[in-house]
């Protein structure tokens, strides 16, 4: 399942209020943590969102085409 940038955008922000507000340096060191990973992953949605096809993705497609055309081939 992919994440909608938005979704990510709001994580990250979610997290990054936690990182400069908990009151445990342990839970702001991981909530610091996952709000970098939030962003990075809002990175990706938002090329994938603008259209941006990555060789993983443009693979799967390929690999889904092949299956299908197993599945029209043999009378399954």
């Amino acid at each position: 399942m992919r994440v909608k940038a938005s979704t990510c955008r709001e994580q990250e922000a979610r997290q990054l209020d936690l990182a400069t507000n908990d009151p445990l340096e342990s839970r702001r060191k991981v909530a610091a943590a996952a709000a970098k990973a939030w962003g990075l992953e809002a990175i990706q949605a938002e090329k994938r969102e603008a259209g941006h096809v990555s060789p993983r993705d443009r693979l799967d497609a390929e690999i889904a085409l092949e299956f299908a055309e197993e599945g029209d081939g043999d009378g399954e």
